[in-house]
């Protein structure tokens, strides 16, 4: 505890660099919040065009997207860039540094790293979740918004599971960049949809396998009062927080044994 100022004050150098440059914080920003306001329109046109998926509307599917795009920015703040540069870090001896230093290397690279980019991601995911809480005439009790909370918190630790289980291979093998995609990204796109449009191969896959379907279709059942549980018992909305709890601490295992077998380059 004694260290965390040491670690709030990274993150607190990053947000001085974006007080810094505005203009050109701002206008990335704008950029950025373009193309997913976009991608949102595309949705929005797809699925009016169609009607609905799998018995989802336009704004239901809207809102799973939101669920998903939320989480992953906030879970990016912190992990985007230490996940994605560790293969290089290692490959370059840099890693070698990181470890020389008194203090949490896993904290030390997730402060330091910290991304000031996605804080337009979260704006347009927030607001297009408020849209449709607004469309579909969904009451933001006390009770809704705590929940909400805590599916974003349970949601953010599953993509940040998924960060590190992707990335710390690289302290193994040479190349990750073809894992990264497949679990990362490309997996990942199958939840912008409801999994109930799949087969139930692809359901029980991404329920049980690779459980990014409680990043927001199993919550969304809460929200929305749909009954799309599949075979899985509907207690499954109620699960995020506590899937997200137990990969990321398996997670964080993973890294700091892929740390005791890691071999310096000696770059």
């Amino acid at each position: 505890m004694s260290r965390l100022p040491l670690y709030l004050a990274f993150i607190k150098i990053k947000l001085n660099g974006v007080v810094e440059y505005r203009g050109a914080f701002l206008l990335t920003s704008f950029s950025k919040a373009s193309v997913w306001v976009t991608e949102f329109l595309l949705i929005y046109i797809l699925i009016s065009k169609f009607k609905q998926i799998a018995g989802w509307g336009t704004y239901e599917v809207m809102f799973l997207y939101a669920l998903s795009l939320a989480s992953y920015s906030f879970a990016g703040f912190f992990l985007f860039h230490p996940c994605m540069k560790l293969a290089s870090r290692i490959q370059s001896g840099e890693f070698d540094e990181i470890l020389t230093k008194p203090i949490n290397p896993f904290l030390y690279l997730v402060c330091k790293e910290f991304s000031t980019g996605y804080f337009n991601n979260v704006i347009v995911a927030i607001g297009v979740i408020i849209i449709c809480f607004n469309k579909l005439q969904i009451t933001l009790s006390a009770m809704n918004l705590l929940f909400l909370v805590i599916v974003l918190i349970g949601a953010t630790l599953i993509q940040g599971a998924a960060f590190l289980f992707t990335s710390v291979p690289a302290f193994w093998i040479t190349n990750n960049n073809a894992l990264i995609d497949l679990f990362m990204f490309d997996l990942k796109r199958f939840i912008q949809y409801p999994i109930s449009a799949y087969s139930k191969f692809l359901q029980v896959l991404l329920t049980l396998l690779f459980p990014y379907a409680f990043i927001n279709f199993y919550p969304a059942q809460y929200f929305l009062k749909k009954n799309d549980f599949l075979m899985f018992h509907p207690l499954v909305q109620f699960l995020t927080p506590i899937i997200g709890i137990v990969l990321f601490t398996l997670a964080l295992l993973f890294f700091f044994k892929g740390i005791k077998h890691y071999n310096s380059t000696g770059s």
